[in-house]
């Protein structure tokens, strides 16, 4: 046995008329005008979200920048005294080895540098100031 699908209604078609054209179109004003605000309401509140997440964005590329820094700098601090340190000495050496050399071509002796600061002034005592005899 076969099975019938249900018959299909068929609508009944409704005059066009002037009155329900006019209402169509209020309608359909009606809904434009909605459809619209929340669009602009909507973009609005996707402008603000957007910027929320650029700050963000912007204040964990600055911690990462900061911490990338921080270990950089931590790496390479050893590294520049160890240079500084071999690049005064190797001055040094070449000071002590070639100034007498460097002496007798006729450049002017190299003088040797003080490694310790040297002593601050005190302060010198007020002057006396001469009295005034009577």
């Amino acid at each position: 046995m076969t099975r019938k699908s249900p018959a299909r209604r068929s609508s009944r078609k409704t005059p066009i008329s002037p009155r329900a054209v006019l209402l169509a179109g209020l309608g359909a004003a009606s809904l434009c005008r909605k459809q619209a605000l929340k669009s602009v309401d909507g973009l609005a509140e996707a402008t603000q979200a957007l910027r929320k997440r650029a700050d963000a964005t912007a204040r964990d590329a600055g911690k990462r920048a900061a911490s990338l820094r921080k270990q950089a700098e931590a790496r390479l601090a050893p590294v520049q005294k160890q240079a500084s340190r071999l690049a005064a000495q190797a001055q040094a050496e070449f000071e002590t080895r070639f100034g007498p050399l460097l002496v007798q071509l006729g450049a002017e002796p190299v003088r040797a540098r003080r490694t310790t600061r040297p002593a601050k002034r005190t302060a010198r005592p007020a002057a006396k100031r001469a009295r005034k005899r009577a």
